[in-house]
C-alpha cells in the first residue's frame, strides 16, 4: 500500500499491478480558505485487510475506511489530535497531540491509559521516531532517549538514556530516524550526522566497553565526567 497526497493505492507485490485506488479527499468537507486537501488530513495504515485510518485535522472523528469500497467501516473519537497509530490488533492506539505530545489509549472502552508524555520534539525540531511493536508495546525514540511503554503500565518498562561523549551535561541533539519492527535496534545520528544502527542490548555494550578499557575498573578521573553515575560494582566480569 502506498499513498501520495490524498491518493491511496494498493498493489500486488508479485505482479506490481494495482489492486485498488482510493482518494481520501472525498471524506473532506469543502475548504473555505483554499487549503490543499493533503494539508488538511493524515492517512495511516489500519491493522486490518484493506483498511486505512484517516484523520481530518480539526475533526475529532478518526475514520476507518475500506480503500476497496471507500466506505467508512468504523470510527474512533478523540478531540484535538493531529495523528493516530494503532497496534497490530486495533485494540490500542497512540494519539499525537499539539506540541508533539503522545498519549496511549485503549479502544474499548475508549480511555487514556498513559500520558500525556513529554513532547517528542525540541526547539530545533530534532527528528524522532515512535511506533507500536508487534507485541503491543510502544517505542519512543526522542529527546536523547529510547523508552518503551506497555499498555497498563504507566512508567516505561525499558529506558535507555543517551549522554554526551564528552561527559558534559548539555543537551545532545541525537536524531532518531527509525527502529526495527521488533524494537531491538534503532537508527540514530549525533549532532554531526554520525551514527547508524544501534542494538538496544546492554550486554553487547558491556562487552564493547570492557574490551575498550581492558577489562579493568574505572578510575576516579574517568568516573568524574561520565553523564550518568558509574556503578560501584565491577563493570567487567573477572577474566
Amino acid at each position: 500500500m502506498t499513498y501520495s497526497g490524498t491518493q491511496v493505492q494498493q498493489w500486488d507485490p508479485r505482479t506490481g499491478s494495482q489492486l485498488a485506488r482510493f482518494d481520501a479527499a472525498t471524506l473532506l468537507p469543502p475548504a473555505s480558505d483554499g487549503t490543499p486537501p493533503e494539508q488538511r488530513m493524515g492517512i495511516r495504515v489500519y491493522p486490518a485487510e484493506n483498511q486505512l485510518a484517516v484523520t481530518i485535522f480539526g475533526d475529532p472523528t478518526i475514520r476507518i475506511v475500506d480503500l476497496t469500497t471507500g466506505r467508512v467501516t468504523g470510527t474512533v473519537t478523540a478531540a484535538d489530535h493531529l495523528g493516530v497509530q494503532f497496534d497490530r490488533d486495533g485494540r490500542a492506539f497512540a494519539l499525537l497531540r499539539q506540541g508533539s505530545v503522545v498519549e496511549l489509549w485503549r479502544r474499548d472502552p475508549p480511555r487514556r491509559d498513559i500520558g500525556p508524555l513529554y513532547s517528542l520534539t525540541d526547539i530545533g525540531g530534532t527528528p524522532w521516531y515512535a511506533g507500536f511493536m508487534p507485541d503491543g508495546r510502544y517505542l519512543i525514540a526522542a529527546n536523547n532517549a529510547v523508552r518503551i511503554y506497555e499498555i497498563g503500565t504507566p512508567p516505561p518498562v525499558d529506558s535507555y538514556e543517551f549522554g554526551r561523549p564528552d561527559g558534559s551535561r548539555q543537551t545532545t541533539p541525537y536524531s532518531f530516524i527509525s527502529a526495527s519492527r521488533d524494537g531491538s535496534t534503532v537508527l540514530y545520528a549525533d549532532e554531526d550526522g554520525v551514527g547508524g544502527p544501534l542494538a538496544l542490548d546492554p550486554a553487547v555494550w558491556q562487552r564493547g566497553l570492557c574490551e575498550a578499557i581492558g577489562h579493568r575498573g574505572f578510575t576516579d578521573a574517568e568516573r568524574a565526567p561520565l553523564p550518568v553515575p558509574a556503578p560501584t560494582r565491577p563493570v567487567c566480569p573477572a577474566s
